[in-house]
């Protein structure tokens, strides 16, 4: 029952270095030099558990559904012609949807690790697999784009790799050129894989921490957020030289965009079952503001505790939304929603009215630390949402992750049932 990842020649995934540098770095918030502003901070705000969302729930919203039918899409980029690229997750294929017809076959299959009945019930749902997918800055020229996704070992550990792929001329297949970076450390859980392109031109990757002390530890890359340069080398002006780390102490992001230069916009997951808090524990979800070589706790803070050294949250929510993707809408196309920061969200069993929404959190437009309004939308309308992006035509996308494990379950088994799971286009507001 294992599909294993061929073995090619590895880059591995560790660090010889000194401690992280925390707190503003000397950095720009971009890792190259400069300083960045000094703004002034709310205090962490804290949902109660009997607030729940504790946001409005804002008007109905037109939607149409690009495609249907799928498992589990997980990352989506659009090509220079307009044509969508996304991953499935489990079945580890890169698809493509061309002139709006989902195309039958896979431009590429990547040999992901498929998880064992014991697995699944020990863990109640894996998280890895095909992840992200993002297109290479110089695409254009190169036809090259990123994937990062789970493998096995020899020894049947479960790890993460980094890989740059060459798409063919006519965008039907794509190979892959190399490893960027592997032996990323992985479990059943907190996989990561979410990835950007900076407006330093950087590519940030979110890693996930199984073992959740590796998120403090400054020799594993496990637990943050890295930043390499296109070709997966590590960037002369890091917060520390000689390290991908550009944030630390991160337990999983899947969401993750720039306010501006300076100031990057996180959703954190917080501890769940499988964490030290006990069989019943969840929530403590974040929304973050950090700048280059900050710290963010995990996991010795958690919610809105403070300690020398780390980074508070903005909002931390008792109750589990749990958050997926996320980006900063900088489009017009719905001009109510310029400059909003958007997260989907899953929502955990067994309780129906956790999560299940797209979440849009408005930011002073000269002070990120500041919220000034908060409202949901999609309520259990389409079920667990995973990714949030914006498309070229300025119009937000959002994928469903209805049938993977947590999603099919019997408290809530009918959106997978109900023509699987799907890429949504949000085109108004009613």
């Amino acid at each position: 029952m294992l599909r294993r990842t061929n073995r090619l020649p590895r880059k591995t995934a560790y660090l010889l270095l000194p401690a992280l540098v925390l707190a503003g770095c000397g950095s720009d918030g971009s890792g190259g030099p400069g300083q960045a502003p000094e703004l002034s901070r709310q205090a962490c705000e804290f949902v109660p558990r009997a607030e729940g969302d504790d946001a409005p729930i804002g008007p109905e919203l037109d939607v149409e559904v690009v495609v249907d039918g799928l498992e589990i899409p997980w990352g989506l980029d659009w090509l220079p012609n307009g044509d969508m690229i996304f991953t499935e997750r489990d079945k580890g294929l890169l698809r493509i949807i061309r002139n709006g017809q989902l195309e039958s076959g896979a431009v590429a299959e990547v040999d992901v690790a498929e998880i064992t009945w014991a697995e699944e019930a020990g863990g109640l749902g894996s998280e890895g697999g095909l992840l992200g997918v993002l297109l290479h800055p110089d695409f254009a020229e190169n036809r090259q784009l990123y994937m990062y996704w789970t493998a096995r070992a020899e020894d049947d550990s479960l790890y993460n790799r980094l890989g740059l792929f060459t798409m063919s001329e006519d965008y039907g297949s794509a190979e892959l050129e190399r490893i960027l970076l592997d032996d990323i450390p992985g479990g059943i859980h907190h996989a990561g894989g979410r990835m950007r392109i900076g407006p330093d031109g950087k590519l940030y990757l979110g890693v996930g921490a199984y073992e959740a002390p590796q998120a403090q530890q400054p020799d594993s890359v496990a637990g943050k957020l890295l930043r390499m340069n296109p070709d997966g080398s590590i960037p002369a002006d890091n917060p520390t030289p000689g390290s991908y780390v550009y944030l630390t102490g991160i337990r999983n992001t899947q969401g993750f965009d720039w306010f501006d230069p300076h100031h990057l916009l996180v959703m954190e997951h917080g501890p769940t079952f499988n964490d030290d808090g006990g069989p019943f524990t969840k929530g403590l979800d974040e929304f973050n503001v950090f700048r280059a070589g900050e710290n963010s706790g995990w996991p010795d803070t958690t919610g809105c505790d403070s300690a020398e050294g780390i980074t508070q949250p903005v909002i931390v929510w008792e109750r589990s939304l749990p958050p997926g993707g996320a980006t900063l809408y900088r489009g017009n196309a719905i001009p109510e929603w310029t400059g909003s920061f958007f997260a989907a969200t899953q929502g955990l069993p067994p309780q129906r009215d956790q999560g299940q929404h797209l979440h849009r959190i408005q930011l002073d437009p000269d002070n990120p630390y500041i919220v000034e309004e908060r409202e949901i939308f999609l309520k259990q309308r389409f079920g667990r949402l995973r990714t949030v992006a914006e498309g070229p035509d300025g119009y937000l996308y959002v994928t469903t992750t209805n049938c993977d494990t947590r999603g099919d379950l019997a408290w809530n088994p009918n959106f997978c049932r109900q023509g699987g799971d799907k890429i949504l286009r949000i085109v108004g507001l009613q």
